[in-house]
């Protein structure tokens, strides 16, 4: 909360939006998931709330969950579990917020397609397990292609103004193009990466 007031949120008129990864960062797990019950936040589902809903079913997924944090999931009675995966479901892929002069787009990890629009009806049509194909769905949990490997392949995508991401660790608020990276490590550096947007 401290990191708010430095930047006068106003919790009757502001809105916290986050970039997801609310578990799986240190000890106050079920503390972050119910900032969800807030009025002024709100969040995308990050790849850490996809392994809970996921690696309940899947062994695989849980052992790569408990190795990266997430082993207190587990260690929850079974219908405390469903409840955090139905909460975990109900979180979108993709936050639009269309202010007076510009549309802003929030996601968890990476776009590779240069149209926001064509972006978001490929996110609507969910997983989809080809191989040797990434889906727009799991590239929005996974990705990491246009922070590490810019060039013209990645440009500017085009019918939205800014684009917001985390999932990828950088030392501070990094732009490529229209999209800004903004996950700073909190639970290794003690810092939070909070952008006022207007």
């Amino acid at each position: 909360m401290q990191e708010l007031e430095k930047v006068c949120f106003n919790f009757e008129t502001d809105l916290l939006i986050c970039t997801g990864d609310l578990v799986d960062r240190g000890r106050e797990n079920l503390e972050c998931v119910s900032l969800l019950d807030q009025p002024w936040f709100c969040s995308v589902r990050g790849n850490h709330e996809e392994m809970c809903i996921k690696g309940r079913d899947d062994v695989w997924m849980q052992e790569m969950h408990a190795r990266n944090g997430g082993e207190w999931f587990y260690l929850l009675p079974i219908e405390k579990q469903d409840q955090l995966s139905d909460i975990f479901l109900s979180l979108p892929l993709v936050i639009e917020v269309q202010l007076e002069d510009k549309k802003i787009g929030i996601l968890h990890a990476d776009i590779d397609i240069h149209d926001w629009n064509r972006f978001k009806k490929r996110i609507a049509k969910g997983e989809r397990k080809i191989p040797g194909f990434t889906s727009a769905y799991t590239n929005t949990l996974w990705g990491r292609g246009r922070i590490r490997h810019h060039s013209r392949r990645y440009r500017t995508v085009k019918k939205v103004d800014e684009i917001y991401l985390g999932h990828t660790i950088v030392r501070g608020h990094t732009q490529i193009d229209n999209c800004h990276y903004i996950d700073v490590g909190s639970s290794y550096t003690q810092r939070l990466c909070i952008v006022k947007i207007k």
